[in-house]
């Protein structure tokens, strides 16, 4: 059985050039934020944005609006468990029969284990959550 957790992540742009990561996340380690989920992505010439799940989010929160990086922040799901075939189909199927669009997906499996992050319409957590059973 798949666990379930509603999650906070933080979205910060940043520049798309060599080493640009590497700074944010050395300011990351120099604060002791810990870190859930991250993903990077290009957006256009020259910038890219970064998404973040902290193990502590107030943390990541201040440590990010010191440096004038976040632009935004929102609620996803984390769902994890053993690598099987299907394993995420449980969670698919509650969304699809709520009516619930899935705007994007991760998922990576590794050692016997999987992971996945799920972002949603920002006004359709709340329903997610009820439907997924989860706080």
């Amino acid at each position: 059985m798949a666990k379930i957790e509603r999650v906070k992540y933080f979205k910060a742009g940043f520049e798309d050039r060599p080493g640009a990561l590497l700074e944010v996340m050395q300011a990351l380690k120099k604060s002791r934020v810990s870190l859930s989920g991250l993903w990077g992505f290009a957006t256009q010439p020259g910038k890219a944005d970064l998404y973040v799940v902290a193990k502590d989010p107030a943390k990541l929160k201040r440590t990010w609006k010191r440096t004038g990086m976040v632009l935004e922040e929102g609620e996803g799901f984390f769902v994890k468990g053993a690598d099987r075939p299907g394993a995420l189909l449980g969670v698919l199927k509650s969304l699809s029969e709520a009516g619930i669009n899935i705007q994007a997906l991760d998922a990576v499996a590794v050692g016997g284990s999987f992971g996945s992050f799920i972002w949603l319409d920002p006004g359709k957590v709340r329903e997610a959550s009820r439907v997924l059973g989860v706080k």
